[in-house]
């Protein structure tokens, strides 16, 4: 059954539960994610550009990558760039290896910006992990990562 295709009539019940569950789950973190996007901080990062940005907390990258990893196009990629260039959250160099590329690089202010939003984002994973007792958090730990690995394969 595809992702939110709400009902199946056709499925055993378990199945069926399990699919309505996703269905609502799925829509609970949109709900969730269209939140955090509405409300970033005039001085901190918008949603769109924390996943931007987080791969370069391992190091440079180039555009094509930080596009690829953020899930976006490469021109929506180089206008945030644009955008975090003005507020000196990044560098962006020609690429020694490849002449058509350029390299994004974390500033100082840019790895502080990152780091709060990383920080915001963990206590807020960690206030829904504390909604559940122990047994919950290790059930849900296993179902959560093989659910991750099923839908990275669709």
């Amino acid at each position: 059954m595809a992702v939110g295709a709400r009902r199946s009539t056709d499925a055993p019940s378990a199945q069926r539960e399990l699919t309505d569950a996703l269905y609502d789950f799925f829509k609970a973190a949109r709900r969730a994610r269209g939140r955090a996007a509405r409300d970033p901080s005039p001085a901190g990062l918008s949603l769109a550009q924390y996943h931007l940005l987080e791969p370069l907390s391992a190091g440079p990258r180039t555009n094509r990558e930080l596009a690829e990893q953020a899930g976006i196009s490469p021109p929506t990629a180089t206008r945030m760039v644009d955008g975090l260039l003005q507020r000196g959250l990044v560098t962006r160099i020609d690429d020694p290896i490849d002449r058509r590329a350029v390299v994004i690089s974390l500033t100082e202010d840019g790895r502080t910006a990152l780091t709060r939003k990383q920080r915001e984002y963990a206590a807020r994973r960690r206030m829904i992990a504390d909604a559940l007792d122990a047994h919950e958090q290790t059930v849900a730990t296993d179902l959560l990562r093989r659910l991750a690995a099923v839908i990275e394969e669709l």
